[in-house]
């Protein structure tokens, strides 16, 4: 951990003392009687305040406290859009439905920044309702769980306990003091809801057809009460899902909801205080008056601009992932935790949960070489303007991409910060058929535009929207030498025209 800078320089707090000037009799300047604020004049005559300044200070001080916890909520708000977008888009009823876009997860869903190349299998968990609960994995699946809060729980794969060999995990609910059976890897969660969605190679377990069968014989998600069960596998590629954050007062009615439904342990008295300061208290209805209404709505509009803001306009340096290009990293300071030097960095982690879902330190940090994958974004152009659906633009790729497995881009909406919706799969990756045309020198150029340019092969050409900014992912999987030590380095985007 690193020393915080005030223990490289502190006093006792005798030093502190002796080093001050004494105080004198009516020394103290209290604050003046009237003070001009971005909320109006605030005024306190003889100490008190007026009426309508205490009125001021109130909404000023609900709004604020609105305001940041939609910010510091988000990442439960987030995998709560995931959750009952699952269920109830996916018709998903139990934690035996397994969710498969067996033919690769296209723009219909609402996913954010969702991955065009991979097979996902989703699975709900609700450890209130079914107790401790079992995941067979077969071989060829990798991914995380994540709890209520979008939390890491475990990995699964090669880059968890079962080390890309399969296994069987077993999940506990908070508190569990029951028999734990051997022959498991087993976790503990903080929460009862939790979300998996793993994700094979299209070129091992196949597409379609081939992927569900694969699934329906090699995986299985049951209550452990119950032993083994066949579970229901639905393909849901072409499916419209939403899983989004309400940009608007309903997501404080998320925020009730999830406090009720999981331990307070999950939250902290700190911020179920900040909660109960606006209303939102676990055991309790919740019924803000017309006044509040009006605040929150307010509070969920700033928040949202703060996070577009903060995500899509950092002003962390460790963003910038080489000297002299636009690519950012979705984890500053790469790591899955957000606290790389002792505290939370609080705009990375919104940076992350505003643009991405899924939490694994195999995603944040350097993994062995040919482990885990690592992702990159762009938003602006070479010369750095944000990228703008009516303009044409090129990505020259350097030969010999640096992975173990593949690569892929993919175009999102700024907007949704989802997949683009201008074509099904607004992607080119090493795995597409047809392939991308590759230059003599091995390198590839990729064009995004809304008109394919003249002599571009469609295979090397995303189409894009008019009027429509939109965003670059760059995925590495299975990250090799040369891209751990930064001696492969992407090109920016450039403007064409």
């Amino acid at each position: 951990m690193v020393t915080p800078v005030c223990a490289q320089q502190d006093k006792s707090i005798y030093e502190l003392g002796a080093s001050q000037e004494k105080y004198k009799t009516g020394g103290f300047k209290p604050a003046p009687e009237n003070i001009e604020t971005n909320f109006g004049k605030l005024e306190f005559p003889g100490g008190y305040p007026t009426e309508e300044t205490a009125q001021k200070v109130y909404d000023e001080l609900d709004l604020r406290r609105a305001t940041q916890l939609y910010l510091d909520m988000y990442p439960a708000l987030s995998m709560r859009g995931m959750m009952i977008g699952t269920a109830r888009d996916y018709s998903a009823k139990d934690c035996s439905h397994v969710s498969v876009t067996a033919n690769r997860l296209d723009s219909n869903a609402l996913f954010l920044t969702g991955n065009t190349e991979s097979i996902y299998a989703m699975v709900l968990f609700d450890l209130k309702a079914d107790g401790p609960t079992v995941f067979e994995a077969p071989a060829g699946l990798m991914g995380p769980v994540n709890d209520a809060n979008f939390l890491f729980l475990c990995d699964i794969g090669p880059t968890g306990m079962d080390k890309g060999k399969g296994g069987k995990y077993l999940i506990l609910p908070p508190g569990y003091k029951g028999e734990v059976p051997d022959g498991y890897f087993v976790f503990k969660s903080p929460t009862y809801r939790l979300f998996s969605f793993v994700r094979a190679n299209a070129e091992v377990v196949g597409k379609g057809e081939k992927a569900m069968e694969f699934f329906r014989k090699n995986c299985r998600v049951y209550p452990l009460k119950g032993g083994p069960k066949d579970g229901t596998f639905t393909n849901v590629s072409g499916m419209p899902i939403d899983t989004l954050v309400p940009e608007n007062a309903t997501a404080f009615e998320w925020m009730h909801e999830l406090i009720n439904y999981e331990p307070a342990e999950a939250f902290g008295k700190e911020k179920l205080g900040r909660l109960a300061s606006i209303g939102i208290v676990k055991g309790k209805p919740f019924n803000p008056d017309a006044r509040m209404k009006k605040i929150l709505e307010q509070a969920a509009k700033e928040g949202v601009a703060m996070s577009r803001v903060i995500a899509l306009e950092s002003r962390q340096p460790a963003a910038q992932v080489y000297p002299n290009r636009k690519w950012e990293s979705p984890f500053i300071g790469d790591s899955s935790t957000f606290d790389p030097d002792g505290y939370f960095n609080l705009e990375a982690r919104t940076t992350f949960h505003f643009t991405a879902d899924g939490i694994t330190p195999s995603m944040a940090a350097q993994m062995p070489d040919g482990l885990g994958s690592r992702y990159q974004t762009t938003y602006k152009d070479k010369d750095g303007k944000y990228l703008d659906g009516n303009k044409v633009y090129k990505l020259n790729i350097p030969a010999k991409v640096p992975v173990a497995l593949f690569w892929s881009i993919v175009v999102y909406d700024s907007w949704t910060r989802c997949e683009l919706q201008s074509q099904p799969y607004p992607s080119i990756s090493s795995q597409s058929d047809p392939a991308p045309t590759v230059n003599k020198d091995g390198s590839i150029d990729l064009y995004f535009s809304n008109e394919k340019p003249a002599d571009v092969s469609a295979a090397n050409w995303v189409k894009t929207l008019p009027d429509q900014g939109f965003f670059v992912y760059m995925r590495y999987y299975g990250p090799l030498k040369a891209f751990n030590e930064k001696t492969w380095i992407p090109n920016d985007v450039e403007l064409v025209k």
